[in-house]
């Protein structure tokens, strides 16, 4: 009998074997299995969240007596490196459109990736305190092992605007972006390298059918690896070389980065990046252009963010110098450390909002988004949030942070004002940056005396929220 079960195990194991490779192999198959599957797992995820919602008191939260009438729309480019967008002097002009934007904001990023990044964004809370992060000491987010999901007790924004009847809509490229909202959205997938364009005139369908408010949440992966961007778009700055590899990663190995060869490849993958970058700005015009054909611009709230930005190479020699990363793998893409290119994104806002200008001299954080978009809708609620409405701010020297690693040791920067700590202890670095003198971070302060003061204040920082949750957690027991 054990032979007859582990015979039938075998012939599975082979013929799942034989679909993934045909899978892999085609495209069309590809999106039918991807269609299938979003199906299949829409039921058993609509079964998940109304198990969850209808064991929440919403009332002990928020006023549900007073609904807010604006519709929310939030955009996520991942992989969008705040520096690339015009806007910022950049040398090409990737974003027009967005550059016409109403509200522009600098922004950290409170994560490098995206599973704990999308969960602050979406919680108000720096993954320390909505947990979902990779909870081990070498980390390594191309397994899921030692993932955990964000606390029971934490909701999210699409949880609460349910609660209002608004109706829920979260598509995503990166499959990742979905996996902390377990049991808190009806996710619909697809491919990673599926075009803005196909996923926002889903979106723009989405809308069409609506006949109440809505929030959307759409995270686009057209700037992450595998960048395939639209054929007339491809070229747009300049011609981009026939090189292998080109459209994800390579020279990712210190001994491989140094040459001609890897200088025209490195020169070639942000011509390609930019390239791409200028399609997405377009495709989302082609969105904003229909919100307000609609009529409906002037009552959504439209918000253009990043979960984290991209590396390039900028800090390949000091990360390879200074830092362990089980992969073997330095200066290229995001999760692996937080300089500034992988941590600064943009936060954008048009529609129905009062406020307009640049409001980028002074930084702002991702956890900023929740309150913000809570105020703008006139949301009374009693929750606790890291963040605090942007057009509101008015410490600009408030400590923003951004941690939970997802390669190596975990590491965390501390910014205040023109001054940022980059704290790694079992990689044995504790820098301090002076952002004015060294925006780019080439140069970092060692000296201990001096750091020491602000590894305190990210201490105390901590300390002090871990006591918070405590508290928290005792009020519960005692209901």
């Amino acid at each position: 009998m054990k032979g007859k079960h582990r015979g039938s195990a075998m012939v599975f194991k082979s013929i799942t074997t034989i679909a993934k490779s045909i899978v892999k192999r085609n495209d069309a198959t590809k999106r039918l299995v991807l269609r299938v599957y979003n199906q299949y797992q829409g039921r058993k995820a609509k079964k998940e969240l109304y198990l969850r919602i209808k064991n929440i008191d919403f009332d002990e939260y928020i006023d549900t007596s007073n609904k807010p009438d604006l519709n929310v729309i939030i955009l996520t480019v991942d992989c969008l490196r705040y520096l690339n967008l015009s806007f910022t002097g950049y040398q090409r002009e990737t974003t027009p459109f967005m550059d016409s934007l109403k509200a522009k904001f600098r922004a950290v990023s409170a994560a490098p990736w995206t599973y704990p990044s999308v969960a602050s964004i979406l919680t108000g809370l720096y993954p320390h305190n909505h947990n979902a992060y990779i909870h081990s000491k070498i980390k390594n987010f191309d397994t899921l092992k030692a993932f955990k999901p964000i606390k029971k007790s934490v909701l999210t924004l699409p949880e609460i605007l349910f609660a209002f009847g608004y109706e829920i809509y979260f598509g995503t490229a990166i499959d990742v972006a979905s996996y902390p909202l377990k049991s808190r959205v009806v996710p619909k997938l697809y491919l990673g390298d599926t075009p803005a364009e196909e996923l926002l005139n889903d979106l723009r369908k989405w809308i069409s059918k609506r006949k109440n408010s809505f929030f959307a949440y759409l995270q686009l992966g057209d700037v992450h690896e595998p960048i395939v961007p639209p054929e007339k778009f491809r070229n747009y700055f300049g011609q981009v070389e026939n090189i292998p590899n080109i459209e994800r990663w390579d020279f990712r190995r210190p001994e491989e980065q140094k040459g001609k060869e890897f200088e025209k490849y490195r020169r070639n993958r942000m011509l390609l990046y930019d390239n791409t970058l200028r399609y997405v700005d377009y495709a989302i015009e082609r969105l904003y252009a229909f919100l307000e054909d609609s009529g409906l611009l002037d009552s959504t709230i439209l918000l253009i963010t990043a979960d984290h930005g991209e590396e390039f190479w900028e800090h390949a020699e000091l990360e390879a110098e200074n830092f362990y990363d089980p992969r073997g793998y330095y200066g290229v893409g995001h999760g692996h450390n937080v300089f500034n290119e992988i941590i600064e994104v943009p936060i954008l806002f048009d529609g129905a909002i009062k406020k307009k200008g640049d409001f980028t001299e002074n930084r702002v954080s991702s956890v900023d988004i929740m309150p913000t978009v809570l105020d703008l809708l006139g949301v009374s609620h009693s929750l606790t949030f890291d963040g605090q409405n942007v057009f509101e701010v008015k410490n600009k020297k408030r400590p923003l942070l951004s941690e939970a690693a997802g390669y190596g040791y975990e590491k965390k920067a501390l910014i205040m004002g023109r001054y940022k700590l980059l704290y790694a202890p079992d990689d044995g670095v504790q820098w301090l940056f002076d952002l004015k003198k060294d925006p780019s971070e080439q140069h970092p302060i060692k000296d201990r005396e001096v750091t020491s003061v602000f590894v305190d204040k990210l201490n105390k920082m901590l300390k002090e929220d871990e006591k918070r949750r405590l508290i928290n957690a005792l009020r519960k027991v005692r209901i």
